[in-house]
């Protein structure tokens, strides 16, 4: 009897076990960019969801809008090598900060910011992260680029360091393997 009971809380483990591992979360892989960097599906989303709520535009889950946010992430992904390759300075957190608190005064309490970060989906955890890698990416664009614009001197006008960061990405983005595993994103 004492062997039944032992082989049965024996089964009833391995049963409850193999079951835990059908309740994983699968994530999607859309795009990988250079051979190594991956973009998720939750990527692609939380993209959406991030920048329509600071833009205060209508949440759009569309396939046109997550065309374009996975374009974005292809670019995020190749100025985050730059950045990583060059060893750019990243900002003060302090910085995402307190552009967070900037948002937080658009509503007029506490209850209806977090009801919105909710209604899109989002955590002001993602926003913060959001925001600092968008300061990361200014500061880039500011060194890289300043530096180019002139002869030792800092660009004064804004449209040419533009031009010259968005020549780069297009031939940054050239250079690089990029491949839909989503071929619909394309």
């Amino acid at each position: 009897m004492r062997l039944g009971m032992a082989t049965f809380e024996a089964v009833l483990t391995f049963g409850l076990w193999l079951g835990m591992g059908h309740a994983e979360i699968v994530d999607r892989i859309d795009v990988v960019v250079d051979n190594n960097q991956v973009i998720k599906d939750s990527d692609v989303l939380n993209e959406i969801r991030v920048t329509d709520f600071l833009n205060g535009a209508k949440l759009d889950l569309s396939l046109d809008a997550q065309k374009q946010a996975a374009n974005r992430l292809i670019d995020q992904k190749i100025i985050r090598k730059a950045i990583d390759t060059l060893l750019y300075p990243a900002p003060d957190p302090a910085e995402a900060d307190r552009l967070v608190e900037q948002i937080r005064q658009r509503f007029p309490n506490e209850e209806a910011y977090r009801r919105e970060l909710a209604a899109y989906g989002i955590t002001e955890d993602l926003l913060r992260e959001h925001l600092l890698w968008q300061l990361t990416v200014l500061r880039f664009v500011s060194l890289r680029f300043q530096v180019a614009a002139g002869e030792g001197a800092p660009a004064s006008n804004g449209d040419a360091v533009n031009e010259q960061f968005f020549a780069w990405l297009d031939q940054s983005r050239k250079d690089v393997r990029i491949e839909f595993k989503r071929e619909d994103l394309q």
